[in-house]
């Protein structure tokens, strides 16, 4: 769920700067077979349709980072709004949270668009291209 929630948020940051997105299901699945898929590849990738030409670099930086929203909840815990997952004798809350807060992190793909976005850009342009 925390996979997906990652692409997701993506794909949320996408759509709000107008840019038209393609979410594939587990997108390894015709190289791997359904299984393997499921169980070590993705779950769920996003990639732009179309990049707008007055598309800024910034707002795709901006989509690559947005993951790090994931991990908002843990500000709620400093705050006293949520209980501390981290706090108690049951482990589960701890492994869920830090299961949670890992698809927080971005992916080396999400690094790489955030270094990278002016060329990111270009080179889906250049594939969109006819």
């Amino acid at each position: 769920m925390g996979t997906v929630t990652h692409e997701l948020s993506h794909a949320v940051a996408l759509r709000a700067f107008g840019v038209p997105v393609e979410i594939s299901w587990l997108p390894e699945r015709d190289r791997t077979g359904l299984l393997r898929a499921g169980l070590a590849g993705g779950w769920a990738a996003v990639r732009p349709r179309v990049v707008p030409r007055d598309l800024q670099p910034w707002r795709l930086r901006v989509a690559a980072m947005m993951p790090l929203l994931l991990a908002a909840p843990l500000a709620l815990v400093g705050l006293g709004v949520l209980t501390d997952p981290f706090a108690g004798d049951t482990p589960y809350r701890a492994a869920v949270a830090v299961g949670w807060l890992a698809c927080a992190l971005p992916s080396p793909q999400d690094f790489s668009v955030l270094w990278y976005a002016e060329a990111a850009i270009e080179e889906r342009r250049l594939a969109d291209a006819p």
